[in-house]
Formats: structure tokens, C-alpha cells, sequence
């Protein structure tokens, strides 16, 4: 499966915030369409975000076991093409929005 990260000239964290005050700690897929899940963790002091296009891919970008120490973020689909070079709708199963 291809991953999804996300680039940014700055911390990833803030604009995370920005679009979604209220993160999950558990991986809790957007009942909105429009919504893509990102799961954000920090790594040697630096944050690292990755879009999780389906459930299939939540054990690629978390392990196995409970994902701890992670935030998970619902983000519009349409800012995340924007920050992620490869994603496009078909990744999300088909959706275009």
C-alpha cells in the first residue's frame, strides 16, 4: 500500500489544528464523505502526520497493537490533496470530494 504523508514548509501540527480543533486518540473514520483521517505523531521532537485512506491502511501507518501516542484528525478531503503529492480520490475508495 502507498503512503500518504504530509508536506508542509512548517509545523504540521498547528494547520492540523486549524482544521480540526478536537482530535480523537482512537483512529475514528469521518461519517462525512467529504472528510479524510489523518493520524499525527511525534517523532525525534518533530511531528509526522499520514492521511489513512481506508481502515485497511490503519495498521500500515500505526502497527499493530493499540495505537497509542497518536492524534487522529478529520481533515477536508480537498486541503489534503493539497499537502500530499500522490493522494488523489480513488485512494479514498472512489470519492471525489
Amino acid at each position: 500500500m502507498t503512503r500518504y504523508f504530509l508536506k508542509s514548509d512548517t509545523d504540521v501540527l498547528p494547520w492540523l489544528l486549524s482544521h480540526d480543533e478536537q482530535p480523537h486518540v482512537l483512529p475514528v473514520f469521518p461519517e462525512e464523505d467529504r472528510y479524510g483521517l489523518v493520524v499525527a505523531h511525534l517523532l525525534s521532537g518533530k511531528v509526522f502526520a499520514e492521511v489513512i485512506p481506508t481502515p485497511a491502511h490503519v495498521r500500515e501507518a500505526c502497527g499493530g497493537g493499540l495505537p497509542l501516542g497518536r492524534l487522529y484528525f478529520q481533515i477536508p478531503k480537498k486541503l489534503l490533496y493539497s499537502v500530499c503529492d500522490d493522494l488523489e480520490p480513488e485512494d479514498f475508495g472512489g470519492s471525489a470530494t
